[in-house]
């Protein structure tokens, strides 16, 4: 067993989902005896804005991540008031990278109002497979330029705030068929296509401060023949690491999706990732699955299969994103969170995008 700092530096390296709408004691478990760094927010968390904002002050975990999917469109997992923006793929064709980035704000405050910190959003992908559904209105564009230019606006926006945005879904999406939800998805899209449209938009929020990024479970054959992004140590380690020069956080798609668990089994994928070069890895489901993936770890450095130092990399790292969202400042109570989901110019502007 790993000494109790390093264990608890092995638990920063985790953000899990749960069930419920309040702190059961699996969560608890969570929290204090393996010291997870952050939770993931979902629909079924949520009533309403309120118990959400009374649920995460209950939580009492200083420095905590508290994630979600907050895209716009067809992916938020918070009922109104919280404002409901119109997909990426609408504010493309609006094209106004003002008023992405005003977008960007309006939302980053409301969440910030409820206690979320870290948004999974901009979609980076290129909507370059007309039947692609999965991803489909949830990209800016067909065009990868376009992308860019507005991704980089809502990224902006969103530092503004202080709430970290996430790109995904790195190195793309946007050219699969398959859901990863449901199974593992391949496309055969060749490095120099990669490079000149789905890693476009990835350099031009990466030049505007985006501190995260998401990795796809998707096999780029181009890339790694065997194994889904986030396992692959060429797309992680040598694409985006040495080649793109990322030094923020990499966080896993959920590793409970088919596309991974259907394949590998938990020790093997939480390993894969990690040596893939992820920070943080995702665990939305099972409490049982999540403690079994942090031991894994456990096992790894006592057995110096992952290496102490690369603990200390991923934490640090990890660490300088939280110090980043300390600006994010909740509301005191209801009423004042009420007021801030209300404004009417929040209403006007998504009313005004379509």
């Amino acid at each position: 067993m790993p000494a109790k700092d390093l264990r608890k530096k092995i638990g920063q390296l985790f953000l899990v989902g749960f069930e419920g709408r309040n702190i059961s004691p699996w969560l608890k478990q969570l929290f204090h005896d393996y010291h997870v760094g952050g939770v993931v927010l979902f629909s079924r968390n949520v009533s309403e804005p309120g118990q959400a904002f009374e649920m995460l002050r209950s939580f009492k975990v200083p420095g905590l991540l508290v994630a979600i999917d907050h895209e716009g469109g067809r992916v938020v997992r918070l009922p109104a008031p919280v404002t409901r923006f119109p997909p990426a793929g609408q504010l493309g064709l609006v094209n106004s990278p003002e008023m992405v980035r005003r977008s960007a704000v309006c939302q980053a405050r409301e969440l910030s109002a409820i206690g979320i910190n870290f948004n999974f959003a901009p979609v980076l992908d290129v909507r370059s497979n007309p039947v692609n559904r999965v991803i489909a209105d949830r990209s800016f564009s067909a065009d990868a330029q376009a992308v860019g230019r507005l991704a980089r606006e809502y990224v902006r926006g969103s530092l503004e705030v202080g709430v970290a945005p996430c790109g995904k879904h790195f190195p793309g999406h946007g050219d699969t068929r398959e859901d990863s939800h449901e199974l593992l998805p391949r496309v055969d899209t060749s490095p120099a296509t990669l490079e000149q449209r789905e890693l476009v938009p990835y350099r031009m929020a990466l030049a505007a401060g985006l501190p995260a990024i998401m990795t796809a479970h998707v096999v780029h054959e181009g890339l790694d023949p065997t194994l889904p992004a986030t396992l692959s140590q060429p797309v992680v380690g040598k694409l985006l690491r040495e080649r793109l020069g990322f030094q923020g956080v990499v966080v896993t798609d959920d590793l409970e999706m088919k596309a991974v668990a259907d394949n590998w089994d938990v020790e093997d994928r939480t390993l894969l990732a990690l040596k893939a070069g992820a920070d943080l890895l995702m665990y939305c489901h099972t409490p049982e699955v999540q403690i079994r993936a942090i031991e894994t770890v456990y096992r790894a450095v006592d057995g110096r299969i992952v290496k102490p130092e690369q603990i200390e990399q991923s934490f640090a790292r990890i660490q300088a994103l939280k110090t980043a969202c300390r600006k994010v400042q909740p509301a005191h109570n209801r009423d004042e969170l009420m007021e801030m989901l209300n404004r009417s110019e929040h209403k006007a502007l998504a009313a005004s995008l379509g």
